[in-house]
């Protein structure tokens, strides 16, 4: 399990205080018990479980919901952030189905 000091500690880029700061403070509200929406947080559509909380104009951290509560998954830049959706995203079943026919 994935704590938010770990995440943000293991981040290649340097990310500044006031952001680290936010990430805090939005982790510790989760676990408060405060609605992730009235914190910022969106869930993304492609991605069954997965939230994003916006930390300035060029960083998303992303949440992932669990039996438990959330669990912080990534730190990701802006221009990267559709590169991690994409990652994760799950292949639809009338996908496989079309791809097997042209096989």
């Amino acid at each position: 399990m994935h704590t938010i000091q770990a995440i943000l500690s293991s981040c290649p880029h340097q990310v500044s205080a006031c952001h680290k700061a936010k990430a805090l403070d939005i982790d510790q509200a989760l676990h408060a018990g405060v609605p992730f929406t009235a914190l910022g947080g969106k869930r993304v559509r492609c991605r069954e479980g997965l939230l994003r909380f916006k930390l300035g104009s060029d960083w998303r951290l992303l949440y992932q919901l669990v039996a438990t509560g959330y669990v912080p998954c990534a730190l990701v830049s802006r221009q990267c952030f559709e590169r991690e959706l994409k990652r994760r995203r799950v292949i639809k079943a009338y996908n496989l189905q079309s791809q097997e026919k042209q096989a």
